[in-house]
């Protein structure tokens, strides 16, 4: 029906560990739009029909859509679903183009792997100092070790790029 972006569909893993992990990122990814849907409608509902807005419901919906997006990156990351530029690749040659993938795969992978690690230790020194949330007094530490695993996770699934195509899972 939508014709904007005649390519993107939702792409599964065939068998495996993968369509189990696709399925439980898909599953969580769910479960936090509703609950954030939900938070929202509550406070909106609240705020103008009984001049009583939800208490947290910003600070709540902020910290959702944090896991909500990186719980999402394994998947894009796996399926190579990234928006991407492909200026030069019209003129290159197959074996250019899949050294280029290749190269891409691995600086990804360096990349989302280093930043993991400093999500991690940034983890660490919110749970060392015992950060919380303003108005929800949540502990902010696990919300930083969450986003830290799923960069984790796709720092591996960029690297699985090296050996295995997301086709052949």
């Amino acid at each position: 029906m939508d014709n904007d972006l005649p390519g993107m569909q939702l792409v599964r893993s065939q068998s495996g560990l993968v369509r189990a992990l696709e399925t439980v990122l898909d599953a969580l990814c769910v479960v936090l739009l509703v609950l954030m849907t939900c938070i929202t409608t509550i406070d909106v509902v609240g705020r103008y029909v009984f001049h009583s807005p939800l208490h947290g419901a910003y600070e709540s919906n902020e910290l959702l859509l944090g896991i909500l997006v990186f719980a999402a990156l394994p998947r894009v990351t796996w399926h190579k679903q990234h928006l991407t530029v492909t200026v030069l690749d019209a003129w290159m040659r197959p074996i250019f183009r899949t050294i280029q993938q290749k190269m891409l795969s691995l600086i990804s992978a360096t990349g989302l792997a280093i930043l993991s690690y400093f999500l991690w230790r940034h983890g660490l020194q919110l749970a060392d100092y015992g950060d919380m949330s303003n108005a929800l007094q949540l502990p902010i530490a696990p919300f930083a070790f969450g986003i830290a695993i799923f960069t984790a996770m796709s720092a591996i699934a960029a690297l699985m790029h090296l050996f295995v195509s997301p086709s052949q899972s």
